[in-house]
């Protein structure tokens, strides 16, 4: 028998259209979804040009309200408030770097790094009661459970991405 929680909804579906000039931008499916789950207070960690989140953090992007790197500001964060919604759509690790992630100012995919993915699950335990991340894997931090996960296809020869909802269990 498996241990943990596998408990949680699955979906299925086409990933949908980038209706925005910037890379990074979420498809239109991704954002529909997203937007019918999150209430403030929400945190957006690498929103790129998203207008979603109470807070938007991205190193250069001009639509964040701070413009500074996520870990340094998980470090700083000096009111350390509590977030209701954290949503996080950090660079993939997508081969043709030059092509691909042109318009992004750190292409350092966290799948890839322990020390920062380390950093943000001690975060997110401490400060966030559900977590959206969209990534080509489906993470999941120590304290979490998954509440849902949706399976987007883009289509074509490219990589899927994996929305996952994590809810904090260490959160009340």
């Amino acid at each position: 028998m498996r241990k943990g929680n596998w408990n949680f909804e699955i979906e299925v579906g086409f990933m949908g259209y980038n209706r925005h000039k910037y890379r990074g931008a979420f498809p239109d499916r991704v954002e529909k979804v997203i937007k019918s789950l999150v209430k403030s207070p929400c945190l957006h960690l690498f929103s790129g040009v998203s207008k979603i989140g109470d807070v938007k953090i991205d190193l250069i992007r001009p639509e964040a309200t701070h413009n500074q790197d996520v870990f340094e500001f998980i470090k700083s964060d000096e009111a350390k408030r509590q977030w209701e919604w954290c949503i996080l759509d950090p660079p993939y690790n997508i081969k043709n770097r030059e092509v691909e992630l042109k318009d992004y100012a750190d292409k350092t995919p966290i799948s890839a790094s322990v020390p920062k993915r380390r950093a943000l699950a001690e975060f997110f335990r401490k400060y966030c009661k559900n977590v959206l991340w969209l990534d080509q894997c489906a993470p999941l931090p120590k304290g979490f459970i998954r509440k849902k996960v949706w399976f987007f296809f883009p289509g074509g020869y490219r990589t899927i991405r994996v929305l996952s909802w994590l809810q904090n269990i260490e959160l009340k």
